[in-house]
């Protein structure tokens, strides 16, 4: 066994037979990235889920100026891909973009979905990634409605605060939706208070 980490994750969610893991495992591909690098840039067709086994990634979006708006960080032991874009099987919208040298593994679509057909628990794994997928798009999106500019800066500080020397300032203002100018000045009120 060659990923006992992600076997143990997944047997945890759902009992595993040890044939099916195999089976999954003999499709996986792991790739390392230097940091600047990307997995996947808006208009790849090659849809890819992977797991990321070290490092650091953002997925951003890009408007019509060609200004990028950062939609998620990824870091080491969770899920990476363009989601939506694969089970729709359209080209990604999404860049995604190692901050640090990086390893991760990764299945194709094409390679994947037949899983579903083979046995029971592919379709329990995959009932809760997208479960996980969507209770991070909710919550998400409550901040964004709920919560003020400081309330989201300190919500991303507590959800990453060791990789916080990692993510730029700019960026960091472009998840929380605003300039990093706004940051600046909502950083400093805070601190005289």
């Amino acid at each position: 066994m060659k990923y006992p980490q992600i076997y143990e994750q997944f047997n945890l969610w759902v009992p595993l037979p040890m044939e099916e893991w195999l089976a999954f495992e003999s499709k996986l591909v792991e790739r390392s990235l230097s940091k600047g690098d990307y997995l996947l840039q808006a208009g790849d067709t090659t849809l890819e889920i992977g797991i990321i086994l070290n490092g650091l990634f953002r997925l951003y979006y890009t408007d019509n100026n060609g200004k990028e708006h950062i939609k998620s960080f990824r870091r080491s032991g969770e899920l990476i891909g363009a989601y939506s874009e694969m089970l729709l099987n359209i080209p990604s919208r999404t860049y995604i973009q190692a901050m640090e040298a990086s390893r991760l593994v990764l299945i194709s679509r094409h390679d994947f979905l037949p899983f579903y057909s083979q046995h029971s628990c592919w379709q329990t794994i995959g009932r809760i990634v997208a479960e996980e997928h969507f209770l991070a798009k909710e919550q998400r999106e409550f901040e964004f409605l709920q919560l003020d500019v400081l309330e989201r800066y300190n919500k991303f500080r507590d959800d990453f605060g060791p990789l916080m020397g990692k993510i730029p300032q700019h960026q960091i203002a472009s998840y929380l939706g605003i300039t990093p100018v706004a940051l600046s000045r909502v950083l400093s009120k805070s601190r005289k208070k």
